[in-house]
C-alpha cells in the first residue's frame, strides 16, 4: 500500500483531502505545518507528499524543496489557489510531479495520486515506466500551461506564464522568444498595413511560436546530433501542438493561426500542412524569418552544453538557473526577491580563475560560449 503524506494548515480541507486520498486505498498521514511534516518525514518517509502552497510561516514551495534534496524518491504534488504563474512554474522545475490548482474534486486528486504512484516507481528504479511517464508528464504540464494562461486575468500575465513554462521546458525559451517576437515585429512595422489589433497578434504569435515544443521530448530538442527519421516526426509535431494548445484561449486564437503555418515554407516544402507561397499568413512568413535569423546567429559557436549561472534564493530557499547570455537581472522566480547566493561560477571553469567580468582579449573567442570577445566577455552586467 502506497502512503501519502498531506500538508495544510486548513484543517477542514486537510480531512476532506485525506479523507479521499483513504478512499482510493492510500495509508494517510497528517501534518499542519512544513515543520511537522519534515518531522513526520523524518520518522516514515511517504511516497506522495501532497503539499498546499499557501500555509502560515513556510510556504508549500520551501517544503518541496526541502522534501526534494531529502527524499529524492518521494512523488510531491503542490495544490494552491491559482494566482501566481510563477509559483507554478519554479515549483514544476523543482521536479514537483503535479499541481491542483483549487477548486479541484474528489476525481482530480485521484488523477495526481496515479500520476505520483507512477513517479515514485520511477523513481525507485523502473526504467521502462520513467520512459513512459514522460509522455504522461509532458502532455500534464501542456495542459497546466494552458490552465494558468487562461486563469490570468491580463494578456501580459497570460503571456508571461506561457513562456515561463517554456523557459522550464528549454533552456533558452524565454530569451529566443523574446528577440524573435522584436525582430517580427520590426519586419511588419516596417511593411506597415498593420491595424493596431494585427500588431498585438503578430507579436503574440511570434512569442509563442514555440510553445508547442511543451510536447516534444528533452532528448530531442538539446540533440547535438541531427535527428532521426522518428524523431523528425515528433520535432514537425510541435506547431500543431502549440496551436491546439492556444485554441483553448481565447485571446491568443488569432496568435494560433501564426504559430501553426510559422514552419511552412514558401516551396511548400514546410510542416505541417504543405502550404504555399501566399496561403502563408503573411505574419507567419515574417516570423519564420525572424525565427531563422535567431536561431543562427545565437546558436553558431555554442558548444551543445550551454553554460548557466545556478543561484540559491535566501528568502525561500529556492534553486534556479540562468543562462549565461540571459542579459536579464537575476530574480528568484518564487518570490520573485534578489537576495540570491549564486552556487556555481561556471567562468571559473572557462577563464582559469580571472574576473568572471572581465573580458580576457587576446585568446580568441570564448571556448564555452562562444563570445567573439573572449572568455569573460559572456558575463551577465
Amino acid at each position: 500500500m502506497h502512503s501519502v503524506l498531506v500538508v495544510d494548515d486548513d484543517r477542514a480541507l486537510r480531512r476532506t483531502v485525506s479523507s479521499w486520498i483513504g478512499s482510493f486505498g492510500y495509508q494517510v498521514q497528517e501534518a499542519e505545518s512544513a515543520d511537522e511534516a519534515l518531522e513526520a518525514m523524518a520518522g516514515a518517509p511517504a511516497d506522495i507528499a501532497v503539499c498546499d502552497v499557501n500555509m502560515a510561516g513556510k510556504d508549500g514551495v520551501w517544503l518541496a524543496w526541502r522534501l526534494r534534496e531529502r527524499y529524492p524518491q518521494t512523488a510531491i504534488v503542490l495544490a494552491t489557489a491559482l494566482r501566481d504563474c510563477e509559483t507554478a512554474v519554479s515549483s514544476l522545475r523543482n521536479d514537483v510531479v503535479d499541481y491542483l490548482l483549487k477548486p479541484f474534486d474528489r476525481a482530480r486528486v485521484e488523477e495526481a495520486l496515479s500520476l505520483s504512484r507512477d513517479w515514485h516507481a520511477a523513481a525507485a528504479g523502473d526504467q521502462e515506466l520513467h520512459e513512459a511517464l514522460q509522455d504522461r508528464l509532458r502532455s500534464r504540464r501542456a495542459g497546466l500551461a494552458a490552465a494558468l494562461a487562461e486563469a490570468q486575468t491580463t494578456h501580459v500575465a497570460a503571456l508571461d506564464g506561457l513562456i515561463s513554462m517554456l523557459q522550464l521546458h528549454e533552456r533558452d525559451g524565454r530569451g529566443h522568444a523574446r528577440r524573435v517576437a522584436r525582430l517580427t515585429v520590426a519586419l511588419a512595422d516596417e511593411l506597415d498595413g498593420h491595424s493596431d489589433a494585427e500588431m498585438l497578434e503578430i507579436e503574440h504569435g511570434a512569442l509563442l511560436h514555440d510553445i508547442g515544443k511543451l510536447d516534444v521530448p528533452t532528448a530531442i530538442l538539446t540533440k547535438s546530433a541531427p535527428l532521426d527519421d522518428h524523431e523528425w516526426r515528433v520535432m514537425r509535431r510541435h506547431p500543431q501542438v502549440g496551436y491546439d494548445l492556444l485554441c483553448r484561449l481565447p485571446r491568443f486564437r488569432g496568435a494560433a493561426a501564426l504559430v501553426l503555418a510559422h514552419h511552412e515554407a514558401f516551396d511548400g516544402s514546410g510542416y505541417p500542412r504543405g502550404l504555399q507561397g501566399e496561403d502563408i499568413p503573411m505574419g507567419a512568413r515574417m516570423l519564420a524569418l525572424a525565427d531563422a535569423y535567431d536561431s543562427m546567429t545565437h546558436q553558431s559557436g555554442r558548444s551543445t552544453k550551454m553554460p548557466l549561472y545556478e543561484y540559491a534564493c535566501k528568502e525561500c530557499a529556492h534553486q534556479f538557473e540562468v543562462l549565461v547570455r540571459g542579459h536579464e537581472t537575476p530574480e528568484c522566480p518564487a518570490c520573485h526577491a534578489t537576495a540570491l547566493e549564486r552556487r556555481l561560477s561556471v567562468f571559473s571553469a572557462h577563464t582559469n580563475g580571472g574576473d568572471a567580468r572581465t573580458p580576457m582579449t587576446g585568446m580568441g573567442a570564448c571556448g564555452t560560449c562562444g563570445d567573439p570577445r573572449g572568455p569573460g566577455a559572456c558575463s551577465m552586467n
